[in-house]
């Protein structure tokens, strides 16, 4: 296993999967304005009332069940750092984001992973049955699952956390916009279930690192004993703000990506020998079958600049769906590379 690193940034990145917009002129000269009155002198607000109220005004959420964090990875930090101790692990997919092993091999916790298919389907009692035999203090995937794009229904994610009560189930939604399973409108109805929501994908502000946990009061002022204070700085505040009083950009984005997400995977489903995971997000991922001909596709995208993100094992390829010209691009390459296997 190797832990997460940092992407590279240069040349067209389809390796993040960040919004290919820049910040809207709405939102940049409303950020601009809040600055001029911001206390910079002073250490931000630590609760961000201001910016809680405002995103639960958004998704009709009770505010006193979210914690806002550096990124949405603080609140996977805290939530590990409260439930997975004296012995207690985590149980995650696999493969699934590399910063849930970081984060509990910082607190010298233990995490089973529990393997899935290429495309990321697995069996839920298996997994169930594995939960509850294996010491476990938290249950933490993401969904739409990056990088597989496999999407489990919402009905699945409920039956999930109904059968493992107590046990705390953490459903990252990073790419939820993008799909239409999500949880959110039901979490603070539950005892035992935590969402994450960041501001970096479709909302386009991976660069001021804002996130959401969202859950019950109760459970929330549990987990905010091991959150750090002054975390999220006034100007990611201020930033955050402006961009969540334009949720129209956000809407927009999201109705292109799905757009793209159709019409590419009609043109991936052209290319013999490519399989190709899920689009339920704004990736996908591609493999051959062949770790030796991935790595080919692999330097036909490198050679024309284009950043993707690999695996070591060259077991996968995954594409961050952008504008349409940038997936052009992409699959221009596949179309070419492709036929000479």
């Amino acid at each position: 296993m190797s832990l997460y690193t940092a992407h590279s940034q240069q040349g067209l990145l389809l390796n993040a999967n960040e919004n290919a917009n820049a910040p809207c002129p709405e939102v940049l000269e409303e950020f601009y304005e809040a600055v001029k009155e911001g206390a910079l002198n002073r250490y931000p607000e630590d609760s961000a009332h201001l910016l809680k109220q405002r995103y639960a005004s958004l998704y009709n959420l009770d505010p006193a069940g979210i914690i806002v964090g550096n990124g949405s990875d603080m609140t996977l930090q805290i939530m590990i750092n409260t439930l997975c101790r004296d012995g207690k692990k985590l149980v995650t997919l696999d493969p699934d984001f590399g910063m849930y092993h970081f984060y509990t091999a910082a607190m010298q916790s233990e995490i089973l992973p529990f393997t899935t298919d290429w495309n990321g389907d697995f069996d839920l009692d298996a997994f169930i049955e594995t939960i509850q035999t294996s010491n476990t203090g938290l249950v933490l995937f993401s969904n739409p699952n990056n990088p597989t794009g496999h999407l489990l229904s919402r009905d699945k994610i409920l039956r999930l956390a109904k059968a493992i009560d107590p046990i705390v189930l953490a459903v990252d939604e990073a790419y939820m916009d993008f799909s239409d399973q999500s949880i959110l409108g039901v979490v603070q109805d539950l005892d035992n279930v935590i969402v994450t929501r960041t501001l970096s994908k479709s909302w386009g502000l991976a660069g001021i690192r804002v996130g959401f946990l969202i859950t019950n009061p109760a459970l929330a002022n549990r987990l905010a004993e091991w959150k750090v204070v002054y975390s999220v700085s006034t100007l990611d505040q201020l930033a955050a703000l402006a961009g969540l009083n334009h949720p129209e950009h956000n809407e927009n984005y999201i109705e292109l990506v799905r757009k793209e997400a159709v019409r590419i995977e009609k043109r991936l489903d052209q290319i013999e020998g490519l399989e190709h995971g899920p689009l339920h997000a704004n990736f996908y991922a591609l493999t051959t079958g062949s770790p030796e001909q991935n790595q080919k596709i692999e330097a036909a995208l490198q050679a024309r600049k284009i950043a993707v993100r690999t695996w070591p094992d060259h077991s996968r390829i995954r594409i961050t769906i952008a504008l349409p010209e940038h997936n052009d691009q992409v699959l221009d390459v596949l179309e070419t590379v492709m036929p000479a296997f």
